[in-house]
Parts: C-alpha cells; structure tokens; sequence
C-alpha cells in the first residue's frame, strides 16, 4: 500500500459523462475513487481508495473517501457532491494496492459501489499506466556471524580461511554494496588481518544478488603481518547498502 491523492475538479464542461448514476445492487450507492490492478488473465481487481479493512470486500459499506449518490442523478451531481464534501482533492496513506507478481497494469478511477461490492465504473474516467515499483529489499536469514579460525600455528596463519553461510531473501535482482566501518582488511591485534568476503567478493565491491531466496556466504581471510602467539578477535559491524 503507498500513499496517493484523488482530484476531481471542474473542468466547465457540462454532463461530461452521459447517462446517469449507476448504482448496482440497489438505488443507493457510495460514490468515490478506486484503483484497479489488471492481473494475469486480464482480471481486474477493484480497490477502494483507503481501503483498510480485511477482508477489503467491508469497504463496500464505505471508506473515508465516497460519498452516498442514488439512482436518477447525473455524474455531474455526483461529482459536485463528492467535491462539497473533500474539496477539490484527498490525500490518504492507503491510496491503492497492487499484486506485484501477477499486476500487468494499474489504473485509477472513478465508479459506484454497493454494500454486495458490485462496482460500475464511470466510462472514460479510467487513467492507467504500469504498475509502481515496490523498493528493492534484502533480508538476510540467521542469528550473529561468528567466523572461528580456532587455534593457529605461529607461520601458518597466510591464507587462512573460514566462512558462515547464511540464506538472503531479495524482492528482486539487486547490487548490493557491504561495508564496515572499521575497513577491510580488519587488525584483529597481534599482527593479523582479515580480509571479509561476501560470496567470494572483498567487503567493499558490490555483490550481485538474485531475486527470491539464495546462499549468503560471509568468508573471513587472515593475512600475517608479523603474527605474535596470543587471542585475537573482533566484532565489528556488516553494513549493507542497496545499490
């Protein structure tokens, strides 16, 4: 759900839309915008602008967006009814929803709909186009990341490698950029370094993600700078940027 605005203001042209109010279902209707996704196989979906009810099916007893029209008026009255009440435009969070998987176009409009929810929707009213875009997301899977090297032996250190798999949920195919602030390579004290790697990429470069669900390898790689017997560690912090 994203936020949007409906406007209906005077345009001077008279009985624009001809015939009169359609109310389905019954001579009295709510009168307001909607929105509609065209899914796969052509079916349309009607949404009442705010819609905030589950199922949506009870906002055919009226959002905060309609106003109550009967059988016998014009759309003009209609129109000037709405208007008395919202002014020449509304403004709300839920503006409309949409099916990103299945949407192949989205449209806005106005119509008439009933408490059994039969829509009709005004002819020529329609404005449609592609459907947005929902932001991109990366989610990664797991508890905390702890890269082990266990016991080393003093000269063996170079090239030393561990890593943690972890799983990544993307919307959709993303580049995304790991960071830490302490830099890479990290001093983990007594003269070692590693270097973190994000599916065989440093932490720094940008990895590519597929959409859906995919491995998320964390590799840590130590690199001896004149290595002293002792513990070493560091905690530091994966920052992750969407490219």
């Amino acid at each position: 759900m994203v936020s949007g605005s409906a406007t209906a203001t005077d345009n001077g042209i008279p009985n624009q839309y001809p015939g009169k109010v359609v109310c389905r279902g019954g001579n009295g209707c709510n009168f307001g915008p909607v929105a509609s996704p065209f899914l796969i196989g052509g079916y349309r979906f009607n949404m009442v602008m705010n819609c905030v009810e589950t199922p949506p099916v009870n906002c055919q007893y009226g959002a905060d967006t309609s106003v109550s029209v009967h059988n016998g008026m014009t759309w003009d009255q209609a129109i000037s009814t709405w208007r008395a009440r919202f002014g020449n435009s509304i403004s709300r969070y839920n503006a409309y929803t949409y099916s990103r998987d299945n949407t192949r176009r989205m449209c806005t409009s106005w119509a008439t709909y009933a408490i059994r929810g039969d829509f009709y929707l005004l002819p020529g009213a329609d404005s449609c186009g592609p459907p947005p875009i929902p932001p991109n997301q990366c989610n990664v899977g797991g508890g905390p990341v702890i890269l082990d090297h266990g016991s080393l032996k003093v000269g063996e250190i170079n090239g030393k490698k561990v890593e943690i798999t972890r799983l990544i949920t993307c919307t959709r195919t993303a580049d995304v950029m790991y960071t830490v602030a302490a830099g890479n390579p990290i001093n983990l004290g007594n003269g070692i370094l590693s270097t973190l790697s994000i599916n065989g990429v440093n932490v720094g470069s940008v990895t590519r993600f597929p959409g859906g669900t995919s491995n998320f390898k964390i590799t840590s790689t130590l690199t001896d700078q004149g290595a002293e017997a002792g513990p070493f560690s560091r905690t530091v912090v994966l920052i992750q940027y969407i490219l």
